[in-house]
């Protein structure tokens, strides 16, 4: 069993953002104190069977891990929204309890929230809006949402910052990624999946939550990426206010529908399939094509509007992929199409290396079981499909980049969506077809004409720089400075080869040498005064060569049959 943290793993005076030793050491008192009022601790008293007869003890306990939860507020909160989903992790009264998160989050004091947005707007409520509703429509973990209507007679919802969260989410932060860092410390195979990586990425995206500018200008990006797609009108997002703005606070068109939260827990039969189709095949576009996608699919953050169209509000987390890796996003989905392992494999190794030349082969065999087995056909994704890509990657020690799991992450987070609100849809097979469509997008004559002069443009640049280039080798030749590096004996293989024929040398060299020693010692006249007798020493060198020559031989053909 590992040992618990230490003080010194929990603590670091050089991050004042994230309070002192003294507020993270209270507020790991307070987690505490709230997991035993709650009866969350020991942790094995927790029932996760799908026991009939224990169904009640369930239903209680999810509620205390839900009361728990948003007592302890920010990334706490977040993390039971996102279980909420995880029907495949949980029992359906776990998943129902979490999913009470999602929209009866207590709200703010409104007092405190009027003095917060009179600070951010620079006058009272009441100049700024002609009518604000204090009570909110939506309450979460991090802000609320009023409803408004400005002087023109618009409609808009108001989010407003929850009064310090800010440096709440800051503390919370801080302290995961302390226990990550110890996790990681002791445990080999959370080194290998990049926890670290993974967890820095995610608090960073949850510290970014806290900043609403940062979230305007996602929602910018998205919506002006919308409206480049080949379908702008088919997934809706809210036309921000700008002016009215700012880092606690965000003021944005008011979109009327229901949330797929709302939607779950009127259990409506309402048919879902038309409205998760427009928002995967959006989801598609934005990480193979835009590199910019919405990353907190859950389904508080989905409505579908009355005329069935879905729309996105939430735009604290949104995920984002460098052109290199989207290149090879784009390249895993195309071979995924066409049932290419071998180019699947490919993609995986340009994007994350196996670390010993030798493993290859046995990775790319078992990456072509893993996409039969738990892509094909018929498959459905779900946390073991997760925890075997994982097991893959941790058997070769790859180490995938932390941009890509956080966009797999998405997809899981969508995908616990789907799996809650529309059982029946096929992500897999959907994703195909989708794809399809979307690289059809892509072929457009528009698109294919920016693609080109895009290209063209590059190699310009690229054949400007060229005689540059040609002139400096030139002048490094001519002046006899021209220097070329070459790594020897990078490959693991080559270093075994080299250290073979040197063992090999060796053993030959001393043998023979214990050789002539022997024949010179048994040719030597017996010394009755010497302490070991010239034939004793002859017969121990004799012996010794013989050893010495016959495991060079038997390392020699060992080397041959491992060729």
């Amino acid at each position: 069993m590992p040992n618990p943290p230490r003080l010194s793993d929990l603590s670091n005076p050089e991050d004042a953002d994230a309070g002192s030793l003294r507020s993270r050491g209270r507020r790991f008192t307070e987690l505490l104190s709230i997991a035993r009022r709650h009866r969350l601790v020991p942790f094995r008293r927790l029932d996760f069977s799908h026991d009939p007869a224990t169904s009640d003890l369930r239903r209680d306990q999810a509620e205390h891990l839900r009361r728990a939860l948003e007592e302890a507020g920010g990334g706490f909160v977040k993390m039971g929204q996102l279980l909420s989903t995880r029907d495949d992790l949980l029992p359906e009264e776990w998943t129902e309890g979490l999913a009470h998160l999602q929209r009866s989050v207590t709200p703010a004091p409104a007092d405190e929230v009027a003095a917060l947005l009179e600070r951010e707007l620079g006058a009272p409520v009441q100049e700024v809006f002609a009518a604000f509703d204090p009570v909110p429509v939506a309450a979460a973990s991090i802000a609320q949402v009023h409803r408004a209507r400005l002087a023109d007679g618009t409609s808009v919802a108001v989010k407003v910052q929850r009064p310090g969260i800010d440096a709440a989410v800051r503390r919370d932060v801080d302290i995961a990624l302390r226990v990550v860092r110890f996790m990681a410390r002791w445990s080999v195979e959370a080194r290998q999946v990049g926890v670290q990586e993974v967890a820095a990425q995610y608090a960073d995206d949850l510290v970014r939550q806290v900043d609403f500018v940062s979230e305007l200008r996602n929602l910018t990006a998205l919506r002006a990426a919308q409206q480049r797609s080949a379908r702008p009108d088919e997934v809706r997002y809210p036309v921000p206010y700008p002016d009215l703005s700012g880092r606690r606070v965000l003021v944005m068109e008011f979109l009327e529908g229901d949330t797929l939260s709302a939607i779950r827990a009127a259990r409506s039969t309402r048919d879902l399939d038309e409205p998760m189709r427009a928002i995967l095949r959006a989801f598609l576009r934005q990480v193979v094509f835009d590199g910019l996608y919405h990353a907190d699919l859950h389904p508080g953050n989905v409505l579908v509007l009355p005329d069935g169209r879905p729309a996105l509000i939430d735009f604290g987390s949104v995920g984002r992929l460098d052109p290199s890796l989207r290149e090879t996003v784009q390249e895993l989905v195309a071979a995924y199409i066409q049932d290419d392992t071998s180019r699947i494999a490919d993609a995986v190794l340009r994007m994350a290396p196996v670390r010993d030349a030798q493993d290859e082969p046995d990775f790319r065999r078992a990456i072509a079981r893993f996409v039969a087995d738990e892509l094909g056909p018929g498959a459905r994704i779900g946390v073991e499909t997760v925890d075997d890509a994982v097991e893959v990657f941790g058997r070769y020690r790859l180490k995938p980049p932390p941009d890509f799991v956080a966009a797999a992450r998405a997809l899981a987070i969508f995908e616990g969506t789907l799996r809650t609100l529309a059982p029946s849809f096929d992500l897999l097979e959907e994703s195909r077809g989708l794809a399809r469509e979307q690289i059809r997008d892509q072929l457009r004559p528009g698109k294919l004409r920016d693609v080109a002069v895009r290209e063209l443009f590059g190699a310009v640049t690229a054949a400007r720089r060229l005689p540059r280039r040609v002139d400096r080798i030139g002048e490094a030749i001519e002046s006899g400075k021209l220097s070329v590096n070459i790594r020897l004996f990078s490959d693991r293989r080559d270093r075994q080869t080299l250290n073979g024929v040197i063992r090999r040398v060796l053993l030959v060299l001393l043998g023979a040498g214990a050789g002539i020693l022997s024949i010179v010692y048994l040719a030597l006249p017996a010394r009755p005064t010497a302490v070991i007798s010239t034939g004793v020493a002859g017969a121990v060198l004799g012996g010794t060569a013989v050893v010495l020559l016959g495991w060079a031989a038997i390392d020699a053909a060992r080397a041959r049959k491992r060729e």
